[in-house]
């Protein structure tokens, strides 16, 4: 695969809708995390969560890529695309759980982490994948 890059893309682009089911369940253990001293919020109830952030994710890029399709300037975009996910999130967060600003702010932040670590994990497993 080392020799050829080209190949190895294509099975990531074409891994990647087909494994993208897995979003849903490796963030549910670090959503699970933030709250496992709170024994009202069940592994359900973050699965819920999780896949609303995602589905409110998907139709984010969507939107996002009509938008610089439609000649939007890209400054917009680019806010758009680090501003809105945080600000979702944790309105998110504050709804979903019925966090106080502050509870909601450090868990905001704490998951902006996490999503790296779940994008990250998911990536590999796309590689491992894409290398058989």
């Amino acid at each position: 695969m080392a020799h050829e890059p080209g190949v190895m893309l294509y099975k990531l682009q074409t891994n990647f809708y087909k494994f993208s089911w897995l979003l849903i369940p490796l963030p549910i253990p670090f959503v699970w995390l933030l709250f496992a001293w709170k024994r009202k919020y069940r592994a359900y109830d973050h699965a819920i969560f999780v896949t609303y952030s995602l589905s409110f994710m998907t139709l984010l890029i969507l939107g996002l890529v009509l938008a610089g399709l439609a000649g939007v300037h890209e400054i917009f975009i680019v806010f758009g695309t680090l501003l809105i996910p945080p600000i979702h999130l944790y309105k998110h967060l504050r709804g979903a759980y019925g966090l106080s600003r502050f509870s909601a702010i450090w868990r905001l932040v704490v998951m902006l982490v996490f999503i790296v670590i779940v994008l990250t994990i998911f990536v590999q497993l796309l590689l491992l994948i894409g290398a058989f």
